[in-house]
């Protein structure tokens, strides 16, 4: 099990990953914007973190240092349901500090690899440091 916090503006879209990560056995956690995100980073440890690219409040341009700055280990998956993005120079290149880059549309079983992934990936390097 991980705990997941993902930042997405999309209520439907949050209730459905939620609903999916739980029935997965993960621990998800859901924010609308900006500030809840870094009130919850702040008040809990969380495996990894999804962040919308586009946000209201601002989405992962932003967030994604502020992320880092706060929890510079913490795995983060960029997602966006926006096909114009997909293609973007901005999503394929920009935002190197991700971990991986999404499309909401992405198979619930491939979010869950890349959880899985990450967050064993993020576990044992804390098991390492101390």
């Amino acid at each position: 099990m991980a705990r997941v916090l993902i930042a997405d503006d999309e209520v439907a879209y949050l209730d459905a990953f939620c609903e999916g990560m739980e029935a997965l056995g993960h621990d998800p956690t859901a924010v609308t914007h900006r500030d809840q995100l870094l009130e919850r980073l702040q008040a809990a440890r969380y495996d990894i973190v999804f962040l919308d690219v586009v946000m209201a409040g601002g989405g992962a341009i932003t967030l994604i240092h502020e992320v880092g700055k706060l929890d510079p280990d913490l795995p983060v998956v960029i997602i966006t349901g926006r096909p114009e993005l997909i293609g973007s120079p901005l999503f394929r290149e920009g935002l190197r500090a991700a971990r991986a880059k999404v499309h909401k549309a992405t198979p619930l079983a491939h979010l869950d690899q890349l959880v899985r992934r990450h967050a064993r990936a993020r576990r044992e390097a804390r098991g390492r440091t101390g």
